[in-house]
């Protein structure tokens, strides 16, 4: 059975309150946009409003959520919450060395600090997913999936293997990159800041 082409526009989301904000210290994946991150998903919808979306997938953190609910809303979409799409736990707790600890992960794929998860294992599970959505949208189809830097970063890499720890860090809030599955395998169409290169159809 021929399968037909399915197109992904991965999501980071947009500005949150920033990580451990008082109120915030141990409700990390409830962390809401800020005013301007609200903005900016405003804005999303508003530079997607052309474009036929035939399904919306996201994080379970509610920043992911958010960031694609306008666009999701406006086309009639119930989002539906994929686990794996979280984000990749680099660290456990709050520490001034997490850059150090980006820097190795990005050296070493299996490199890992106790409790949280390594970039091998996080891009496993990105992957995972895309294959997870091609079996179920086998007619192909264009689909919006709200996720997080770090995990994107690591699943375009993937696919691209100059994606490193600098275009992780340098990556904005939003930014959407699109994907497309031809029938033979995954590849990257562009993206950098909120779209390009997705066709308007």
């Amino acid at each position: 059975m021929s399968l037909g082409r399915l197109d992904i526009l991965l999501v980071r989301h947009a500005e949150a309150v920033a990580v451990f904000s008082p109120g915030w210290e141990e409700r990390d994946d409830e962390r809401p946009l800020t005013e301007a991150g609200r903005l900016a998903a405003h804005e999303l919808a508003d530079e997607l409003e052309p474009y036929v979306i035939t399904g919306a997938y996201s994080s379970p953190y509610r920043r992911a959520i958010e960031t694609i609910e306008p666009t999701a809303q406006r086309r009639g979409l119930r989002i539906i919450v994929l686990e794996d799409l979280r984000e990749r736990r680099l660290t456990v707790g709050q520490r001034d060395d997490w850059r150090e600890h980006l820097t190795a992960s990005w050296a070493d794929p299996d490199y890992v600090v106790e409790g949280a998860e390594s970039g091998r294992a996080a891009q496993r599970r990105g992957a995972a997913v895309l294959d997870l959505l091609r079996v179920r949208h086998p007619d192909g189809g264009r689909l919006l999936l709200g996720s997080h830097g770090n995990l994107i970063s690591l699943v375009l890499h993937t696919l691209e293997p100059a994606v490193d720890a600098d275009f992780h860090l340098a990556m904005p809030m939003p930014a959407i990159y699109h994907l497309e599955h031809d029938g033979h395998g995954w590849r990257v169409m562009g993206g950098h800041g909120f779209v390009q290169a997705a066709p308007r159809n």
